[in-house]
């Protein structure tokens, strides 16, 4: 069944992102045995606020496989206001402690893109995920970014960013073709076969340090300065130095990050995003395309 198929992406999207959130240690980040270092969030309360998303991202991977006829640009139009509706989900199950918007943003787009390869019957391989995705976002950093001021009220910390300092963040990613989140991947996959007998927790946090020293972490940036972002991009450029995940010394660099994350009250959400990202398009490739014989997807889950 068609609808079947598109559950199994939002099923597969939701796992991605408890994956990340599951992995320990995460510098400033949280963890089963961490809270988060900005905002105190524990882990019960990311799951929540995850289980919320469901819904959403059902809805997301709906309109992708229900729009093909159309123009990606055209299937935006659906699909952000499906978003924002999955804010307020979030934020009504975690009582307003947790709005994942970059999260939401992402994992939306990147469902919306399996639900489209899927009416097209063609296989969810990273790339096609990725170009499909920003198909849907193209011209979105012009549409929702250019004329931000730096003392405009309201705006998030991913907007305070751009206003302040040019970072596109989740929106630039995306409307980029997703190159960050390809390379995270990749790293991953490439992990597997030459350090198998780590822990697929070990990998992924290794990967995450990658991440850390490539991305221009909006939601740090937006709260913290481009001070704190370059403190991150540098305490994990010197774990990968001494090893990373891979090596004792660079394990004891990644403990003393965290630490040092804790004290100061920095959280690199944005990274763990991203690496939410490159875990959803790798547990993607395992599911089959669909057949044409299969009946035609219904209007349920659509959103109006």
């Amino acid at each position: 069944m068609n609808d079947i198929f598109v559950f199994d992406i939002a099923r597969l999207a939701v796992k991605s992102i408890v994956s990340a959130a599951a992995l320990h240690p995460k510098p400033g980040l949280v963890t089963p045995l961490e809270n988060n270092a900005l905002d105190g969030m524990d882990f019960p309360r990311v799951l929540d606020g995850v289980m919320g998303l469901f819904p959403c991202l059902v809805n997301c991977a709906s309109i992708g496989f229900e729009t093909e006829p159309i123009k990606p640009e055209e299937a935006m139009t659906l699909l952000r206001p499906v978003g924002r509706r999955g804010e307020q989900e979030v934020l009504q199950a975690t009582r307003g402690g947790l709005a994942l918007r970059g999260t939401i943003f992402l994992m939306g787009l990147l469902c919306a893109a399996g639900g489209r390869l899927a009416a097209q019957e063609r296989n969810l391989t990273p790339m096609a995920l990725a170009l499909t995705a920003s198909s849907f976002a193209r011209g979105v950093c012009e549409r929702e970014l250019w004329g931000l001021k730096e003392d405009e009220e309201g705006g998030t910390p991913g907007e305070r960013a751009y206003a302040l300092y040019g970072m596109d963040g989740c929106r630039g990613e995306a409307e980029r073709g997703f190159p960050l989140t390809l390379r995270a991947a990749g790293l991953l996959e490439n992990l597997g076969d030459t350090h198998g007998h780590l822990s697929l927790r070990e990998r992924a946090v290794h990967v995450l340090l990658h991440i850390m020293v490539e991305n221009g972490d909006t939601s740090l940036a937006g709260r913290g300065g481009i001070d704190g972002l370059l403190q991150v991009q540098e305490a994990a450029r010197q774990a990968l130095a001494s090893g990373g995940m891979l090596a004792p010394a660079g394990r004891e660099a990644v403990e003393e990050m965290d630490r040092a994350f804790r004290g100061r009250g920095i959280s690199p959400c944005g990274s763990a995003v991203v690496l939410s990202a490159a875990l959803f398009l790798l547990a993607l490739k395992d599911l089959p395309p669909l057949r044409s014989d299969r009946p035609a997807l219904s209007d349920q889950y659509l959103s109006p």
